[in-house]
């Protein structure tokens, strides 16, 4: 290990540091400004990298960091991605929060956020200091910029269990107002038992029609003698239909071979099914909703199978009677 302050101080922090860091750590002034003539170069006002080259994932958090100042946390986006949520659109700037009374301006690829609110329970890995995994995921849906991807993150973000309804609602209620449209229908979408962006707009279009009941989405079945059923996307109870979102996207490979499977099984037991497709959910949500509603009528006319259904947690129970 290298005894030199200047070179353990960049070891610690990815090839980054403050000029008052470099100062405090022995090297002068004028070694500095050669140093910056040469192989070195300022990333942000006052955080100097030790290369010429750009600076890496981890290296642009940890600039941003050092550029926000002690007390300083990443969230957002790249907080998101940080905590493994996959989804997060590529390319995006670097969320920072501050506390209220602390902090420097935005700055090139960094925002800089002011907070009464810091998080109580940040994550530190070594240089880095992340907000907690609801918080990021909050952040991230407000601040990604469309419905979609909104609710993108936030249903992968609860599908994969990194985070829990609850402390995401938590956030949305006690964080800031600005963008929470875009994290509120999200966490609507996540909270119906949507798992996917397609399912998510399947539930928000029944849910505009006066023909159809509640839609429940991914709901448990099991048949008479106890048998599980694969899961529908889409399901109306009352009179035991079916609806499933055929997308390659989501079902590709084997899932789109077990999703065939699925739709194969459903009439042995008297389920009805209906298929659509994202695509034309969004060009012509108009006429898949109608015929929603006429499949519905239909199978409202014949005697309803003993299939037991509950959505996703409340347990299998005996269907109403119609």
């Amino acid at each position: 290990m290298t005894t030199d302050p200047v070179a353990r101080l960049l070891a610690a922090q990815a090839g980054l540091a403050t000029r008052a860091q470099l100062t405090t750590a022995g090297l002068s002034r004028s070694a500095l400004a050669w140093r910056l003539g040469r192989d070195w170069r300022l990333v942000l006002p006052r955080v100097v990298a030790a290369q010429r080259g750009p600076l890496s994932e981890r290296q642009r958090l940890v600039a941003a960091l050092l550029y926000a100042g002690p007390g300083a946390a990443l969230t957002s986006l790249a907080a998101a991605a940080w905590h493994g949520v996959t989804c997060v659109p590529p390319q995006h700037p670097v969320h920072v929060l501050v506390p209220q009374n602390r902090g420097p301006l935005s700055s090139s690829f960094v925002v800089v956020r002011r907070t009464t609110r810091p998080d109580p329970h940040p994550f530190r890995r070594g240089p880095l200091t992340f907000v907690s995994r609801a918080r990021a995921v909050a952040d991230a849906a407000r601040d990604c910029g469309s419905a979609p991807t909104a609710r993108a993150v936030v249903i992968e973000a609860v599908q994969r269990g990194l985070v829990r309804l609850d402390d995401v609602r938590h956030e949305l209620e006690a964080g800031q107002r600005r963008d929470s449209r875009l994290l509120r229908d999200a966490l609507q979408d996540a909270e119906a038992g949507a798992w996917s962006g397609p399912e998510a707009d399947l539930g928000r279009l029944c849910r505009g029609s006066r023909a159809l009941p509640q839609l429940w989405l991914n709901p448990d079945l099991s048949a008479p003698d106890g048998t599980l059923l694969p899961r529908p996307d889409g399901w109306f109870d009352d009179v035991a239909m079916a609806v499933q979102v055929h997308s390659r996207a989501y079902h590709d490979g084997d899932l789109w071979d077990d999703t065939v499977m699925s739709d194969g099984i459903y009439p042995e037991y008297g389920i009805v099914v209906v298929g659509v497709t994202p695509r034309r959910i969004a060009r012509s949500p108009a006429a898949v909703l109608a015929r929603i509603e006429r499949s519905y009528a239909a199978a409202a006319q014949r005697p309803r199978p003993s299939v037991l259904a509950a959505p996703v947690g409340h347990g299998l129970v005996a269907p109403a009677p119609r």
